[in-house]
């Protein structure tokens, strides 16, 4: 167990990294809570029942850092507080949800999937990723379009999806699942 997770580790390591940058806006501080999350999951591994859900349970090791990093820094404003941690909680079902689609996500056009793991799922800045791909950056930003669009879609199929007016979900259910739903979601 303890060499999947070092490989897991490695994998997802600049993915949470850019996770907890999202929320917590400081470099130092992010590299302070993804250091006690990779202490914890090593610590910890063997408290992890279902090996299926590693990375989850890394996410949401991480999650819980940093809202625990939050109510020690004991902001004068408690608001801004509960803000940061519905956040949270709605990135907890976001990520629940990615990892029930992400053989939807797996079934899309190279080129697309490509785009959107790298955008929407690693977090990586879209001029970043423009450069990277070797295209422009209005190019990248039609292509990840493109690959949301594709992949609502496919989803549409298999589940009803609720939102915010962020787009962030805010819960799922499955639908009756036909064929390709059983294909792309099991």
């Amino acid at each position: 167990m303890q060499t999947e997770i070092e490989k897991v580790w490695n994998e997802m390591n600049s993915r949470l990294t850019n996770f907890v940058q999202s929320k917590v806006k400081d470099t130092e501080l992010t590299q302070d809570i993804v250091q006690d999350v990779f202490l914890k999951v090593f610590s910890k591994n063997d408290s992890l029942r279902n090996k299926d859900k590693l990375i989850s349970w890394i996410y949401q090791i991480a999650r819980n850092e940093i809202i625990s990093h939050f109510r020690k820094v004991n902001y004068e404003t408690s608001s801004l507080a509960l803000d940061i941690e519905e956040e949270i909680e709605n990135d907890t079902l976001t990520q629940e949800l990615v990892g029930w689609v992400r053989p939807v996500i797996d079934s899309l056009p190279p080129k697309y999937r490509e785009a959107l793991i790298l955008s929407d799922l690693e977090n990586i800045p879209q001029k970043e990723i423009a450069e990277k791909l070797k295209i422009s950056y209005s190019g990248l930003k039609s292509r990840v379009q493109r690959a949301r669009d594709m992949l609502k879609t496919s989803c549409e199929q298999c589940c009803d999806i609720s939102t915010d007016v962020y787009g962030d979900v805010i819960d799922y259910k499955r639908k009756k699942c036909d064929d390709f739903c059983d294909e792309n979601c099991e």
